[in-house]
């Protein structure tokens, strides 16, 4: 037998471990009546109206959910269970425009049986540590805490020698190929019942170009986005042996101590994610020295020489606080908007500033609150509301 030979002999054995582990991981969570059992449908349907009590169709879904249930899980044991279509809207989140298609409440209740007990059981063992978007016990501040732990490995290392590469994917979840999606349940959900079901979830999701796309909204698609990359993050952790490594959603970074293998780096990412089938926006990927500030995900960081880490939050926000602070005083004088709704909104800004380096900012702008409302020791006042005291 030649070395070539015995390479791919202990390839094929290597192959044939994970599918058996992919294969175990199924058959542990049960046949589809186990995984869909009643009790677990009706608790995931009482969770689905948290929060959203107010609204009539969940009024109605609630009132009705022991009979609903057994009725919805019976259309799933049969293979005859299809969503219904979901209401579009759009939002704009500071000038970025959202498309968003939210299912209906008797779907949400499906949906959220199939992350909890189907996909996060079984994508989560090949997903990566540092990809902490959607993920349970993890957030925005967990992955700002993940990079500023990079940020410390590599400067005990290396100081400030290198750079970091920002990599941005462009319109990850419209132009998400399906196909690949189609694949990855194939491989990791052996179980052809529980297939079904989640190419059905796929099949029926409201996409502008066919064959691409998950919509916002569903609860799914979080789960399919975020562990779809996971070919590459596991390439560039395993095989390429990248410490400092991770990504929020569609946000990447990458540190490495010399910048010519930085580049090499960023140009075999780009290449992989395109044979793929995910773009990536090559206007925003870019490579800056570790002795400058860089941003990520709206927060500015900063290596110090001493190895200390600066964050601060985003600076547009403070503007955009300004200019919200002066309407809501001409709408209070004018008795449009009670003093209670700014006091929530100042806490709203003081919560976000707080868990950034941002004492002064939030300061200032603390400063500018009391000034425009309180003035001082004068007391302003209001034709509806009457009297403001500090």
């Amino acid at each position: 037998m030649t070395s070539s030979e015995r390479r791919e002999a202990r390839y094929q054995r290597r192959k044939a471990k994970r599918q058996a582990k992919r294969e175990a991981r199924c058959a542990a969570l049960g046949p589809i009546d186990k995984v869909y059992s009643y009790r677990k449908m009706f608790f995931h349907g009482r969770k689905c109206c948290n929060g959203v009590r107010w609204k009539q169709s969940v009024q109605n879904f609630e009132s009705h959910l022991f009979s609903g249930t057994a009725s919805r899980r019976r259309k799933i044991l049969d293979g005859e269970w299809k969503p219904m279509k979901c209401v579009h809207f759009t939002l704009r989140e500071r000038g970025k425009v959202r498309p968003i298609d939210a299912p209906h409440i008797t779907d949400r209740q499906v949906h959220k049986t199939h992350c909890n007990e189907v996909l996060v059981p079984l994508y989560g063992p090949s997903m990566i540590y540092d990809n902490g978007a959607s993920q349970k016990g993890k957030g925005l501040h967990w992955q700002f805490d993940r990079l500023k732990n990079h940020l410390h490995w590599h400067f005990r290392r290396y100081g400030r020698a290198g750079a970091i590469m920002l990599l941005d994917l462009k319109k990850f979840f419209p132009w998400a190929p399906q196909a690949e999606i189609y694949q990855r349940h194939q491989r990791l959900i052996p179980n052809p019942d529980l297939r079904l079901v989640a190419d059905t979830i796929v099949q029926n999701a409201p996409t502008p170009i066919p064959g691409r796309g998950m919509p916002l909204g569903v609860e799914p698609s979080q789960q399919e986005m975020m562990s779809l990359p996971s070919a590459v993050d596991n390439w560039a952790k395993c095989q390429m042996g990248v410490h400092c490594f991770g990504h929020y959603a569609d946000d990447y970074w990458a540190i490495l101590p010399d910048i010519e293998n930085l580049k090499e780096f960023a140009r075999e990412l780009v290449r992989r994610f395109e044979a793929m089938g995910i773009r990536v926006n090559k206007r925003k990927c870019q490579i800056i020295p570790l002795t400058k500030p860089f941003r990520f995900c709206k927060a500015r960081f900063t290596l110090t020489e001493t190895g200390k880490i600066k964050v601060n939050g985003s600076r547009d926000g403070v503007k955009r606080a300004r200019r919200k602070l002066k309407l809501f005083h001409r709408e209070f004088v004018a008795g449009k908007r009670p003093l209670e709704d700014v006091k929530q909104y100042m806490e709203c800004q003081s919560a976000y500033y707080r868990k950034f380096n941002d004492h002064g900012r939030l300061l200032r702008l603390r400063r500018l609150y009391h000034a425009i409302f309180f003035g001082g020791a004068k007391c302003i006042k209001s034709p509806e509301t009457g009297c403001a005291s500090a």
